[in-house]
């Protein structure tokens, strides 16, 4: 999945580019549907860690930004789902892979279900 993940990750970058510098956050909302769950990206041009109401943002338009979790996470928990994706996201900032262009000026990247407390990634 991390490779996948990655995949996603430098797809968003190609199609939409260098973000301006003024987004300084993104969250990584994961949510479920009646396929399982999914993951989307936003950008934020504010961030609070008091405060994870500043992650309330439109959700994406375009397709691009949406990731389909494997199959095997379609009968599981929610916090089970969490737990996976928020491990893998916190490995891909340890190893680097965070470090590109996309989230250059990015102070704060999160994970979290869209009702939920959101998880500090970086």
């Amino acid at each position: 999945m991390k490779d996948d993940i990655l995949n996603w990750i430098d797809n968003i970058q190609q199609i939409d580019g260098i973000p301006p510098k003024e987004i300084i956050a993104f969250n990584f909302g994961v949510f479920e549907d009646e396929n399982g769950y999914s993951i989307y990206l936003v950008g934020s041009f504010e961030y609070d860690e008091n405060d994870d109401d500043w992650a309330c943002l439109e959700l994406p338009a375009q397709v691009h930004r949406y990731f389909k979790l494997p199959n095997k996470f379609a009968n599981v928990d929610w916090e089970h789902v969490l737990d996976a994706v928020s491990k893998v996201f916190k490995e891909l900032q340890k190893e680097g892979e965070f470090d590109i262009p996309l989230f250059e000026n990015a102070i704060a990247i999160t994970t979290g279900f869209d009702d939920g407390d959101l998880i500090k990634i970086r």
